[in-house]
């Protein structure tokens, strides 16, 4: 007997700087998977992906046990200002035990820089990202680059393997001193896809 199981959701990662503030939202991403099962031993697996905060190690699955997103707090150290930049950063664990082989790669996509409550701030604040392979590269200021159209994807990420995202929160040089106290909200997309389906890997 072959058994198909797919469960699909998207994966969205929201960061809002207040001065230094970053938040991370998640949910799942695309599964597929089909496999062969003997009659009466068919099982369901679990696809977890699970978030942890580069800073403050708080974890949790991208989606929760009734299905909506969840949010972290990346939490990082110093005060965003002109030159000062802030750092967070995310680890994305592929959790799932399904049998087999199941890869992913996740990918973040190109930030979206809105103003709250009317403020002018979003226009002096930018976002770059880089990968890593430990959490204490996320307080490195080098390696940091803009998020292309195309998004900045992780290598293949095995079973139990994680990847590491670490983003940076930069204030213009050129920003008035009428945007300090204002808040800007980032949005990061962030996806996972199971190696071979529809493209991945």
């Amino acid at each position: 007997m072959r058994i198909k199981r797919s469960l699909q959701a998207a994966a969205l990662v929201a960061a809002a700087v207040l001065l230094g503030l970053l938040t991370v939202q998640g949910s799942y991403a695309l599964w597929n998977a089909t496999t062969s099962a003997a009659p009466g031993t068919v099982s369901a697996a679990s696809f977890d992906m699970a978030m942890t905060t580069v800073n403050t190690g708080q974890t949790t699955n991208m989606t929760l046990a009734n299905g909506t997103a969840a949010t972290l707090t990346l939490s990082p150290a110093g005060t965003l200002g002109p030159g000062t930049p802030v750092y967070g950063g995310v680890q994305v664990t592929n959790n799932t035990n399904a049998g087999g082989q199941f890869n992913t790669v996740i990918t973040a996509g190109q930030p979206t820089i809105a103003n709250v409550r009317g403020g002018t701030l979003a226009s002096y604040i930018s976002v770059t990202a880089k990968l890593a392979t430990s959490t204490a590269e996320c307080s490195n200021g080098t390696g940091f680059t803009a998020i292309g159209a195309g998004g900045l994807a992780s290598p293949t990420v095995a079973k139990n393997g994680f990847t590491i995202f670490c983003f940076q929160a930069s204030l213009s040089s050129a920003a008035p001193a009428s945007v300090k106290g204002q808040a800007v909200n980032i949005t990061l997309p962030l996806t996972a896809r199971q190696c071979g389906v529809s493209g991945g890997c």
